[in-house]
């Protein structure tokens, strides 16, 4: 992403973020995230996980294993 601050895009409007709470990759440049605004929903945007962790300043990542029903993991 370009511009500062930018996350990614979701319903066609860019995201802006400095701090996330939780990303989770979703696959084919997609991946679901968790800002404080949003409280505990998730958000899926445009962008790659990796892109997001390398935007915002605070970020937490999902460890392996504490997958929800939502986001199980690979294989399951």
């Amino acid at each position: 992403m370009s511009d500062r601050g930018i996350i990614g895009q979701a319903y066609g409007r860019r995201i802006h973020a400095r701090k996330v709470v939780a990303v989770d990759d979703a696959g084919d440049g997609l991946c679901w995230v968790r800002l404080t605004r949003f409280g505990n929903d998730w958000l899926l945007i445009r962008s790659d996980a990796r892109d997001v962790s390398r935007t915002v300043r605070k970020l937490r990542q999902i460890p392996p294993g504490e997958q929800s029903d939502r986001f199980p993991e690979v294989g399951q």
